[in-house]
């Protein structure tokens, strides 16, 4: 078989003996000799396939294909240099037998490609799942295993940034009893980070896993050898105790508690082993171990039984490790050499870690630039020169010839009106590459209101496509949009931290929102990640990564109140609607919200209480989404963990489940009649559920954020590289 790599392509799928993909004409081989199979990987910013190379006698290979069009922070002319130079370092480490090795890096109708060998094996986390807990000699054998290779990683000055289970893999050979044979493998250097001066400007931007990856990564981008050896102790941690790492530390104490999990298991480990956990997992860089060559000197002097030690560290550089060790420091301004790769090869993956919290949001929050928020606001000016595109499609082979510039072909090419069971694409707009975070649709279901990584505000022309007016005011990010009742409204939140109110007819802003007087800020200390509007018009509500939840007057910005009842970023606010029509809006479901936080709960809040009225928990990672039907009996959320869930809000009672997403569900919608529950995942998919029974009604291609039309026969949603996809049933 032989898969297209065509984005948009609805039957990927076709047989060994074509040249051109039979759903959309693309080409199918790459560089005329590289055969994709099957997708064995998916990630936010890529694919990772399975392919032969049929120029080396049909020999195995991964194909890892990028889309540099997707990745916000730098421009493709930059990304391209980028990925060459990640391309270099792959090259490099992969001499190492402990690395895949590189074969080949290009770029091929406008995506980029690595090619890298395929080694088939088991994942650390797997040999968890499968064997359980590993004992205190696994866990040395790890580490005697894995220095050595971190050693080397970090005298060819390259930082991984990534360590986890998932990463790590005991591949399989028959000369696996030879003397010395290393037996895994560290995979996915997709965020790998050079040791050098060049693109310092790039600091500041998170990588790696939240939980493995260590405080300076997280707040500041930062990453030295002593970062590495961070994830190694907490990998070595969860392998231990077969806790997932967001689960192991104590937010009031501030401490790991990874102790009383071994004890709740009646287990023990020695001193020697807990002392090496204690150091490399300290929250200060200069507590930790400095360098892999630290550490094998250190447990080449303790006596591990059932262990044959190699002798690892040479004398000189013993005698070189004694003499620095007194006047250590940390290294400084080490910058990113690469594109953040999320795919790697994972085709003995059949589970994904249901803790990460890597995803999207997350990731762009922690590597705020703070003199951004300082920015004057821009003057309001459109630019009416954009040719924006928006165009009813009849099939595939049309968007593809506009976006790729095909050539024709005679290949059968199926209606794209007919390649989805329920629903049918009728538009793609596009008028900016930026990602699309947020929608709102207008009471009418005439208006569409979008906020993007650009910073801009865009109103469009739902039936028509039509690029109305754009809104400049931001300066940072657009995380969040919502829109009055009476459609006279939008209030907009993101990364400048200011919430910000427009007036939809004089197309200008109406009003600021202060915390206090004198604050240039909304939410002073983190970035507003969602915003809400009663359905009375009267107030509107705000989630932060402050960990907080702001009501505040519509009509003046006056801050009425401060929820910080959840303990990590708040992702999603919402109110409850009954329906918008009569005397319904004094119905006393309208006056209870709901909001969802990286800490996993959902909270159901009374409005003019200020307290919360239930927890929700179920979710193993953080909740992205929330949506009430409309009756406000149920509430359904999207998490982290690859699943949407659906509550009894009156009880907390968790209804029902539903899985088939392989990445975070980072959006969820309900249909005005409460039939249809619509979730838009990265994993690259929007799904469609019967809401009552939890059935898969329909999978279609795209991205959050999901929201259906006031009629439910309209379904909105993200797509790449900045385009909005209208659905209709």
């Amino acid at each position: 078989m032989s898969y297209c790599l065509n984005l948009h392509c609805q039957q990927p799928q076709n047989p060994n003996d074509v040249e051109f993909c039979q759903t959309c004409g693309s080409k199918l081989l790459l560089r005329g000799h590289y055969q994709v199979i099957k997708p064995i990987g998916n990630g936010s910013f890529g694919r990772t396939f399975l392919a032969l190379d049929l120029d080396r006698f049909n020999t195995p290979c991964v194909v890892k294909q990028f889309f540099p069009q997707n990745h916000n922070l730098i421009s493709t002319e930059k990304a391209s240099e980028l990925f060459k130079r990640e391309a270099e370092q792959l090259l490099k480490l992969g001499e190492n037998p402990q690395i895949p090795t590189l074969y080949a890096y290009f770029e091929e109708q406008g995506n980029f490609y690595l090619v890298e060998q395929l080694i088939t094996g088991q994942t650390l986390l797997q040999e968890l799942e499968e064997q359980g807990v590993f004992s205190e000699n696994k866990i040395w054998e790890i580490l005697l295993e894995l220095l050595p290779l971190l050693k080397f990683i970090h005298e060819e000055k390259v930082i991984h940034r990534d360590i986890k289970p998932e990463n790590i893999l005991r591949f399989k050979t028959s000369k696996s009893s030879e003397k010395g044979k290393n037996k895994l493998v560290l995979i996915d250097f997709g965020v790998a980070k050079l040791n050098s001066q060049d693109f310092a400007s790039e600091i500041g931007t998170m990588a790696g896993t939240v939980g493995y990856a260590p405080i300076e990564q997280i707040r500041g981008g930062k990453a030295y050898p002593a970062s590495d050896l961070y994830s190694l102790g907490m990998t070595c941690i969860h392998l231990l105790t077969k806790v997932a790492p967001n689960q192991l530390f104590d937010p009031f104490s501030g401490e790991l508690i990874w102790r009383s999990h071994l004890v709740q298991q009646g287990r023990k480990i020695s001193y020697h082993l807990e002392k090496v956990l204690d150091k490399l997992v300290k929250d200060l860089v200069k507590e930790r171990y400095q360098s892999a060559t630290e550490l094998l000197t250190e447990i080449s002097h303790i006596s591990i039984p059932n262990i044959q030690q190699k002798n690892q560290v040479n004398r000189a550089e013993k005698k070189s490790l004694g003499e620095i060790q007194t006047t250590q420091e940390v290294p400084e301004n080490v910058p990113h050499i690469s594109i953040i790769v999320q795919a790697e090869v994972e085709a003995w993956k059949n589970k994904q870690n249901l803790a990460e919290l890597t995803e999207y949001k997350r990731e762009k929050i922690f590597h705020n630039d703070t003199e951004s928020h300082y920015q004057s606001t821009q003057t309001l000016s459109e630019n009416r020169h954009i040719n924006y595109q928006s165009k009813p499609l009849n099939n595939v082979i049309e968007f593809e010839k506009k976006k790729a510039n095909l050539s024709s072909t005679k290949t059968k090419i199926r209606n794209y009106l007919k390649l989805s069971q329920l629903w049918k694409s009728v538009q793609i707009i596009q008028e900016h590459n930026a990602s699309v975070n947020t929608v709102a649709i207008g009471p009418h279901g005439f208006t569409l209101v979008t906020g993007s990584d650009d910073k801009i505000i865009r109103l469009w022309n739902l039936k028509t496509g039509q690029l109305l007016h754009k809104f400049l005011g931001h300066t940072a990010e657009v995380y969040a949009i919502a829109i009055t009742a009476d459609g006279r409204r939008i209030f907009s939140g993101g990364d400048d931290r200011t919430i910000l109110a427009w007036n939809l007819q004089k197309k200008t802003i109406a009003d600021r929102f202060y915390s206090y007087s004198g604050s240039p800020y909304s939410h002073r200390g983190g970035a507003i990640l969602s915003v809400a509007i009663s359905p009375d018009n009267e107030t509107v509500i705000s989630g932060s990564a402050d960990h907080t939840i702001k009501l505040w007057n519509q009509r003046n910005g006056e801050l009425l109140c401060k929820l910080h009842e959840h303990l990590d970023q708040v992702f999603c606010v919402t109110y409850a609607k009954v329906n918008n029509t009569g005397t319904a809006k004094n119905h006393p479901q309208n006056h209870i919200f709901a909001s969802s936080s990286a800490d996993s709960s959902i909270k159901i809040w009374q409005t003019g209480t200020c307290v919360s009225l239930k927890t929700l928990r179920g979710h193993s990672g953080g909740v992205y989404s929330v949506a009430f039907t409309s009756d406000a009996q149920a509430i359904a959320s999207g998490g982290a963990d690859q699943t949407i869930r659906l509550w009894d809000v009156r009880t907390g009672e968790l209804l029902n489940i539903f899985k088939g997403h392989s990445r975070a569900v980072l959006s969820v919608a309900i249909s005005p009649d409460s039939q249809i529950l619509a979730s838009g995942s990265l994993d690259g998919t929007v799904k469609l559920w019967n809401l009552h029974t939890g059935k898969l009604l329909d999978s279609l291609c795209g991205y959050y954020p999901v929201q259906f039309t006031p009629d439910g026969n309209t379904l909105v949603s993200g797509g790449e590289g900045g385009r909005i996809l209208i659905w209709k049933l």
